[in-house]
């Protein structure tokens, strides 16, 4: 395919043939750090015998599996899979310039399709465990303290699986989201096929170290490094060495920097008070947080139903995500930057000076692939900044 991305349909994720293949214009996948991704692919439609030629392919209908990967530094990176859940078409007349667009997201949407009551018992993590395992997704959960039970409170469920399973992600300080291996099978082109491994995580992103709430990380390295190669630079010596076209940063320190508060026991007995701050370590160990920065403390006002138990991991989430608060976009390709991210990535930035140079983590990326590239538009963030 000329714009180099492989599209593969069903459940075996076989490629497209060729007389289809020859008919994408435009591929557009959105990721995000813990929404499900978006995809729409774009193919030139034509009329054969009076019919849409594009329009009747089985591997193009509503329902049916789609699955997107682009190469990156020698392998292949899966995008997205999932099903389509859109088919939209434009017919031109006699034909010319008619087009047919499919769109779906990732399997996250088959979560979110029937709604449940359920009264569950245990960890949290090992309920998200359970539902992961039954759409066939290989999860990987960090896991949570509290054990529910009829005696202290079982973990009620009213709603989808999509719903219940953020909800979890909320209370306990973690994040929902799909990680993909991928690699090309079978040696007759006619019938070769992507090898994708969907694992569904419901981890902390990035990864917190021992002893901190809402999971663990290896003490042998550092939390927060850099976990790819590629590096974006920015102001550089050479205008060669430039992987970004452009580069926007926004600092905002109007966040809640410290939260206390109160809440009544299961028995509604007594008032127990509580706090919470970031305990993310910042993604620059050296760098100034948003304490730091403002000198002063910011109190967080939370409203939150349940005792102790339910408002002090809610509390802690809503502080670990206050602390993030710089934010950034840039746009580079494939080909300038020589690999593809995706969202949960940490990356250095380069040429930015000592306050804004450093590690950033991916949180959403736009990827759009033609037949003259492959771009991509960065989201990051990070959580602390360098001094001067």
């Amino acid at each position: 395919m000329g714009f180099g991305a492989l599209l593969a349909s069903g459940d075996r994720n076989e490629l497209l043939p060729g007389e289809l293949a020859d008919c994408v214009a435009e591929v557009r996948v959105e990721q995000f750090l813990d929404r499900p991704s978006e995809f729409a692919v774009r193919f030139q439609e034509d009329l054969s015998d009076g019919e849409p030629r594009v329009l009747r392919a089985p591997e193009l209908q509503a329902e049916r599996t789609f699955t997107i990967a682009a190469p990156s530094n020698g392998d292949l990176r899966c995008l997205v899979r999932g099903p389509i859940t859109e088919v939209k078409c434009s017919l031109e007349l006699g034909g010319p310039g008619s087009w047919l667009e499919v769109r779906g997201r990732d399997r996250r949407v088959e979560l979110d399709r029937q709604c449940f009551r359920h009264a569950w018992e245990g960890r949290a993590s090992e309920v998200a465990r359970t539902i992961l395992s039954s759409y066939g997704f290989e999860p990987a959960v960090e896991q949570t303290s509290r054990v529910y039970g009829e005696r202290d409170g079982t973990l009620n469920q009213r709603g989808t699986d999509l719903a219940f399973l953020h909800r979890i992600a909320c209370l306990n300080n973690l994040v929902l989201w799909l990680a993909y291996e991928c690699r090309l099978d079978g040696l007759d082109p006619a019938r070769r096929r992507l090898d994708v491994r969907e694992t569904a995580n419901l981890k902390a992103s990035p990864p917190r170290p021992a002893g901190s709430p809402g999971g663990t990380a290896a003490p042998e390295r550092p939390p927060l490094a850099p976990t790819r190669d590629l590096r974006l630079r920015v102001h550089v010596d050479s205008a060669r060495d430039r992987t970004v076209t452009a580069f926007e940063v926004d600092v905002d320190v109007e966040r809640p920097t410290h939260f206390e508060g109160s809440a009544l026991d299961d028995l509604g007995v007594t008032e127990e008070p509580t706090s919470a701050e970031d305990r993310q370590p910042p993604i620059r160990r050296d760098g100034q947080t948003l304490r730091d920065l403002t000198g002063r403390e910011r109190r967080m006002c939370l409203a939150s139903p349940g005792g102790p138990q339910e408002l002090q991991p809610r509390a802690e989430s809503v502080m670990t995500e206050a602390g993030w608060f710089v934010s950034a976009t840039a746009s580079t390709t494939a080909h300038m930057l020589g690999g593809v991210l995706a969202p949960h990535d940490v990356v250095e930035v380069e040429g930015l000076g000592r306050r804004h140079s450093g590690a950033y983590q991916v949180e959403s990326i736009t990827h759009v692939l033609n037949a003259a590239d492959h771009r991509m538009d960065l989201g990051l963030r990070r959580n602390s900044l360098g001094r001067d």
